[in-house]
């Protein structure tokens, strides 16, 4: 089966690309974007550059831009993705599902959803267009009214074409009912029932092996999620933080490591990144709380970078709010170390059926108690990290989650093909 793919949140729809080609089936792999989040080269090192011939780059394509005429490389990607017998899609991918015209599996994470597919964020978009919101990435000023109406006329019909091609999809990916309500909401709007969701999250135990604790003098903690934890007045996402996915709870781990600290004495090397809207909130946050002395920043890393903080961490923290543990932890969970994080273990074992070995808080004096029972004792990092390990790869790996996509796209075959001979 020829395979084709369209978009790449954090190439976790090339995780699939990869388990796919593995598996023996022929795949076409887009990309079109330019940052290293979306890009192979940025988390595997055996992707070379120039790209090999399956993976074919037409970056940058930005289809949330209402550029006019459509740039040519929208037209290639269209016709490349005609030529596959089914088709992978993630953020704006759907869009593109009516014209493909293949059996899909959309790929959703996040904004792709709560963002571009929801008719309410076209007063949201063209709001920061006017204000000009610094972190908007496609941010401009509108010279009159009449570009203004244009401009919301194109998302509307972009959002339009988001909607019908998550509809259309064979199968969607997305987190599991009951996790994120507003969601939940969309797709039941859309028309997506729940018998085509699947709930996919993932890790490459080929590309990141066991490796054991370091031996480092002063236990080491490296936090993989952003550091976005106030809710904003706002109300949205181009303006503060509405979704329970963008919520990581970065104030409980930093209140829990500063009660760590007052109760043992012990310090801890503590690694953070600068990313997410709090990084600014999050270091006067640890000056309150003691501990700010114990912090080593970072700038925004490549994902191979993380994976190396992961193999010279003895502890990793993931989300701490009502969201979800994501690659992120599972990765660091495949490295095998032990995750501090809300593993929302209500949701997670009914998936699995089976507890998972995440160092469960929601907290402050949770995460104490966890750091209370993981730093002293190195033996019990170990065990924890070698079951993380075994978890990681028996259930949440590449290959069982392109086995499941497959599972529904075989119902999909005979109509892809009398297409294809249309």
């Amino acid at each position: 089966m020829r395979i084709g793919f369209y978009g790449n949140t954090n190439n976790y729809p090339f995780m699939i690309a990869r388990a796919l080609r593995r598996m023996g089936h022929d795949v076409l792999f887009l990309v079109d974007r330019t940052e290293p989040l979306y890009r192979p080269e940025g988390r595997y090192d055996d992707i070379p550059l120039p790209y090999p011939d399956w993976i074919v780059d037409v970056s940058p394509l930005s289809l949330h831009v209402p550029l006019r005429p459509p740039p040519p490389a929208r037209a290639r990607a269209v016709a490349l993705l005609k030529s596959c017998d089914a088709v992978f899609l993630n953020m704006l991918g759907p869009s593109l599902c009516p014209e493909i015209g293949r059996p899909a599996v959309v790929l959703l994470t996040g904004a792709d959803l709560e963002d571009y597919a929801d008719y309410g964020f076209v007063s949201r978009y063209l709001r920061a267009v006017k204000k000009g919101v610094r972190w908007f990435p496609w941010r401009f000023f509108r010279r009159n009214l009449a570009e203004t109406l244009v401009d919301g006329l194109y998302m509307y019909r972009l959002i339009a074409a988001q909607r019908a091609g998550i509809r259309a999809g064979v199968v969607v990916s997305y987190f599991a009912p009951g996790m994120v309500a507003r969601g939940d909401a969309i797709l039941r709007e859309i028309g997506v029932p729940d018998r085509k969701r699947v709930f996919l999250i993932m890790t490459d135990p080929g590309l990141i092996p066991f490796h054991p604790l370091p031996d480092n003098r002063v236990v080491r903690v490296f936090n993989v999620a952003r550091l976005t934890w106030r809710i904003s007045s706002g109300g949205t996402r181009l303006g503060g933080t509405s979704s329970e996915l963008d919520f990581k709870g970065s104030d409980v781990m930093v209140r829990g490591l500063g009660a760590f600290f007052r109760k043992t004495g012990v310090r801890l090397d503590i690694r953070l990144v600068r990313k997410g809207r709090h990084v600014a909130e999050t270091a006067r946050l640890l000056a309150e709380e003691g501990i700010a002395s114990q912090v080593t920043w970072a700038d925004e890393m490549t994902q191979k970078e993380v994976l190396e903080e992961y193999r010279r961490a003895d502890i990793v923290f993931d989300q701490l709010g009502k969201g979800m543990i994501s690659m992120g932890c599972l990765d660091a969970m495949a490295t095998g170390r032990p995750v501090i994080a809300n593993g929302r273990p209500e949701i997670v074992e009914r998936l699995v059926g089976l507890p998972a070995p995440v160092c469960q808080a929601e907290t402050p004096g949770e995460v104490c108690a966890q750091l209370e029972r993981l730093v002293p004792h190195r033996a019990e990092r170990e065990r924890t990290g070698l079951l993380s390990r075994l978890y990681a790869e028996t259930h949440f790996s590449a290959e069982r989650a392109a086995r499941t996509c497959l599972e529904r796209l075989n119902g999909a075959a005979p109509e892809a093909a009398a297409q294809r001979s249309a």
